[in-house]
């Protein structure tokens, strides 16, 4: 048997970077909204490299796009394809590239012609400017300009310009433009404005398997959509996701691997439901995987899987990228070094995994990315942006955490070693935190050990005890713990004063779907949140909702919340946020 080594270097001189990136310009050249002609050429694109790639039961399959068809509380997005558009002769689309916002509305043929006003002062049929507080977010321009009557909005709060979506049926066209741009239809007054579209697509998923001697299945995801180009949101994902599939072509392990590419969050919903025979052991999303550290400004990042599943995909991801081959020396020799950098991040859920990792799925996923990213949906996400070399790293990552999860490498001992490490290092680094978090954290890395088990089978109980007689040993160094021990491996040592809470949702959770549910003043929170701080409440909720488990209250909750997201949970923030899920049926209380 290979070691996880083995995996590691075999993955990386078979990775093709001259071929993947190709995938990615190829790719990049579609505007991929969800359900559109664009996506639908990038997905037949994909199967057939994926058929050329040795992948068996490759499949373009299609879903309706009607905005009515739900998998679970997923809805399916709406059918929108443009095809060209133009506010006079200042943007025009497709030539200016995220010009035209999503699910903008169509104009009669020939256009119309608007007056042009500040957003301020727009009133029935104006095109408005979005020039008023600069803090104003986009989405609440567009709700201004929808409750004003307005035609449509025009933006230029987003640089590169940035993706701008319209609600469902929103009946405006919107456009994200340059300041210059901006400033030029205000001096013109009436501007003559064309749209066209067509909602004929469907929405596609392509999906591909390397089969296994068994039926279990490992998961590989990465999402097709976005605006042209979106290279490394996402085209570099999908473009690894078949760099991996060469790589790994012909190999036979215990347990399949699956590959899946669609549309965000719906494609992923619509696989699970509708297609997928039974949940995959584990999984790796890849969601931006090329990008120019440098120029982009942030490390690759490994999203560990939420801490409520066995986290011994977290373990192994982490093991993976340090093994990854380095390109230099230090000074003397002794040590292997680079200049690139990666970061294990806590679960947050906002790609494809947020539905593997749910209860409902339960599939222990990492997901591989970069953040931050100064391009990202811009429409400055261009190809220049990409590192061949990042690419390469970021599928060689991918591939041999696949290879290892199937069983094509790592031995049992090798395996345990690297969940005890992983375990020890986690438990080590809470020296200085509260008893709480050290329970947690030890819980986290028992369960590590727990899915190395269950990979190859369980082992002594040395192990389990090693790591026990470590978080003692640290509880009995912390500022908090005075020589005293943990309870044993098991008990979680909370203390329980008011009514629990059980879970009601139906499904993976969804953060859309809870504000469908909510009451007008539950949406009026949700939204309050998010242009408050939208990706840290957007943690908070998540870690909130996984926790809920029918043995927690609301303080226990918001108390494995701030384990779980490593952020402060504010008391208020957590009792208002289940309140919002009580009250829309989505947990039950007592």
């Amino acid at each position: 048997m290979r070691t996880v080594g083995d995996a590691v270097q075999d993955a990386f001189d078979r990775c093709d970077v001259r071929r993947a990136v190709e995938d990615v310009a190829e790719l990049a050249a579609f505007d991929r909204y969800q359900a559109s002609d664009g996506i639908r050429a990038a997905a037949e694109y994909v199967a057939g490299r994926a058929e050329r790639a040795g992948l068996s039961d490759v499949r373009l399959l299609e879903f309706p796009a009607d905005g009515a068809r739900r998998w679970w509380s997923f809805r399916a997005p709406l059918s929108w394809t443009p095809v060209r558009a133009a506010i006079d002769d200042v943007v025009r689309y497709p030539e200016q590239p995220f010009a035209l916002a999503a699910g903008s509305a169509a104009t009669p043929p020939g256009g119309v012609t608007v007056t042009v006003a500040p957003l301020a002062d727009a009133g029935e049929g104006a095109l408005a400017v979005h020039d008023d507080d600069p803090g104003t977010p986009v989405p609440v321009a567009i709700a201004r300009a929808a409750s004003a009557g307005a035609f449509g909005l025009v933006t230029d709060r987003l640089p590169g310009p940035g993706r701008v979506e319209l609600p469902a049926g929103s009946g405006l066209a919107a456009f994200s433009v340059t300041p210059e741009q901006a400033a030029e239809l205000l001096r013109r007054g009436r501007v003559r404005v064309e749209v066209e579209t067509h909602r004929r697509a469907a929405m596609p998923v392509v999906t591909g398997l390397l089969p296994g001697t068994g039926p279990e299945e490992v998961l590989l995801s990465a999402h097709l959509c976005h605006p042209r180009p979106s290279v490394n949101d996402n085209a570099s994902g999908a473009a690894a996701l078949l760099s991996v599939a060469r790589m790994l072509a012909g190999r036979r392990g215990r347990r399949g691997i699956r590959f899946v590419w669609g549309p965000e969050f719906t494609g992923m919903a619509a696989y699970l439901h509708d297609v997928a025979a039974r949940p995959p052991v584990a999984a790796v999303n890849v969601d931006m995987a090329g990008q120019d550290q440098r120029r982009c400004g942030g490390p690759l990042i490994v999203e560990r899987s939420p801490d409520h599943l066995p986290g011994f995909v977290n373990a192994l991801t982490e093991h993976v990228v340090a093994a990854l081959p380095q390109a230099a020396r230090s000074y003397s020799g002794a040590v292997a070094c680079d200049t690139w950098a990666w970061r294990a991040t806590p679960f947050v859920g906002a790609s494809d995994h947020s539905l593997l990792v749910d209860a409902s799925i339960g599939c222990p996923t990492v997901s591989l990315g970069h953040w931050p990213d100064r391009f990202n949906h811009s429409a400055a996400d261009t190809l220049d942006k990409l590192d061949p070399a990042e690419l390469r790293r970021t599928a060689t990552v991918a591939g041999a955490v696949a290879a290892v999860l199937a069983g094509l490498a790592g031995e049992r001992a090798e395996l345990e070693d690297i969940a005890v490490g992983w375990g020890a290092a986690r438990l080590l680094g809470c020296r200085q935190g509260s008893r709480a978090l050290l329970r947690h954290r030890t819980a986290v890395a028992l369960g590590a050990l727990d899915g190395a088990e269950a990979l190859h089978g369980r082992a002594g109980g040395g192990a389990r005890a090693w790591l026990t007689g470590l978080a003692n040993h640290v509880a009995a160094l912390s500022p908090a713990g005075a020589g005293a021990a943990l309870s044993p491996a098991g008990e979680s040592g909370e203390v329980f004063a008011g009514p629990v809470l059980s879970r009601a949702w139906d499904g993976p959770f969804n953060l859309r779907g809870l504000a469908e549910a909510a009451s007008p003043a539950g949406r009026v929170w949700l939204d309050r949140q998010a242009a408050r701080a939208r990706a840290r409440s957007y943690a908070l909720m998540l870690a909130l909702a996984h926790g809920i488990d029918g043995a927690r209250d609301r303080a226990a909750l918001a108390a494995y919340a701030e384990c779980a997201a490593e952020l402060p949970v504010p008391e208020e923030f957590a009792h208002e946020f289940l309140a919002v899920l009580v009250e829309a049926g989505w947990a039950k209380e007592g």
